[in-house]
């Protein structure tokens, strides 16, 4: 490839916006998660991050996408130093933070809550978590529509909390029994023997009963229940991180 190609590129418009947008981020997530993130093959991201290909239309929706940015606002920005941003992004140089990921029975909601014991203890894989979920202990495939916020077949990032006492009420967990693992808003009750189990969903039967009613759940019978961090969703070709730091 000439000097004169390899210049063409790092002009092109849709290379500048996405160096531009990976400067903006400060990214340190490695190649690879930005590979899943797009759908593009490892090597063609860091081609594109050292300005050795052009970035195609695809790539580029797809990234924004993901990091919620508008192509508008970098259309007149400059770059400089392009070579920083390859430094900050090299796999080798990012150290990996790797959790288990438990996808066979996932979180359920509601009335229906069959467990599968054997997927609740053995985790499935073990997934990247980057910089969006630095505190995540664990990632829950989750399903059902008992909880609004979270969309069926969507990844739960979750941490896992050691003193049951520190508990915030009114903020949404993963609860593991012996029984069953579900995905609810707690809300404690003054005791501390049980505490209530709430789903978002409100939808009722004809008769205006509850779909999704609320239940107690005796702590003692609780064996891990974890904080929901945030969620990961496929969204028009790429992946959405989503964060419930601003609840």
């Amino acid at each position: 490839m000439s000097d004169s190609q390899l210049g063409d590129y790092k002009e092109d418009i849709n290379s500048k916006i996405f160096l531009s947008a990976v400067k903006k981020l400060s990214l340190r997530f490695p190649v690879a998660m930005i590979s899943e993130a797009t759908n593009y093959k490892k090597s063609n991201v860091s081609a594109f991050l050292k300005g050795k290909k052009p970035v195609p239309d695809t790539f580029l929706d797809n990234f924004l996408i993901t990091y919620r940015l508008r192509k508008e606002d970098f259309l007149n920005k400059q770059l400089s130093d392009d070579n920083s941003i390859v430094e900050v992004i090299s796999d080798e140089k990012k150290e990996r933070k790797i959790i288990p990921l438990y996808d066979e029975a996932g979180s359920i909601g509601g009335q229906n809550m069959v467990a599968n014991m054997d997927a609740v203890s053995q985790p499935s894989d073990y997934i990247d978590t980057g910089d969006w979920f630095r505190d995540a202990t664990a990632a829950i495939r989750h399903y059902e529509d008992s909880m609004l916020e979270y969309p069926s077949g969507c990844i739960l990032a979750v941490k896992e909390v050691k003193d049951k006492r520190l508990i915030v009420p009114g903020r949404d967990y993963v609860i593991e029994t012996s029984e069953y693992r579900v995905t609810k808003k707690v809300q404690t009750v003054p005791g501390g023997v049980f505490f209530v189990a709430h789903s978002t969903n409100l939808d009722t039967y004809p008769n205006g009963t509850l779909i999704h009613p609320p239940f107690e759940v005796p702590w003692d019978a609780v064996t891990s229940i974890s904080l929901v961090l945030g969620y990961v969703v496929n969204k028009n070709g790429g992946k959405v991180f989503y964060s419930n730091s601003k609840n």
